[in-house]
């Protein structure tokens, strides 16, 4: 992921069994695509700690979310951590992609 500056991301996995990790990272989510294999981007954030972020059902988008994917066992979540990252550095990988991909639930 990542058009101009590759950025590699661990998943996608399902979100509902997903355990968030005690980590900064920027996550990306993402619903199934129509060719097997392939996912559609529909919300870029970062974070300093995933485990702490009352993930995901609590989140300002989720409803963006569930509505894009239809329910929410179509959901799916895939994480570039950035340890020891500031978040000026998580917000401008996060900028990035939402730049390159146009997000629907960033808007």
């Amino acid at each position: 992921m990542g058009k101009s500056k590759k950025i590699s991301f661990e998943g996608p996995f399902e979100i509902t069994k997903w355990d968030p990790p005690f980590r900064s990272a920027v996550y990306v989510i993402m619903v199934k695509g129509k060719k097997e294999g392939y996912y559609r981007l529909i919300y870029v954030g970062e974070s300093s700690n995933l485990s702490e972020r009352g993930f995901y059902k609590s989140h300002h988008a989720y409803n963006c979310w569930v509505r894009i994917a239809g329910s929410e066992s179509n959901l799916f979540i895939g994480i570039h951590k950035m340890p020891e990252s500031t978040q000026e550095d998580r917000t401008k990988v996060e900028q990035q992609l939402i730049s390159e991909y146009n997000p629907t639930c960033n808007g």
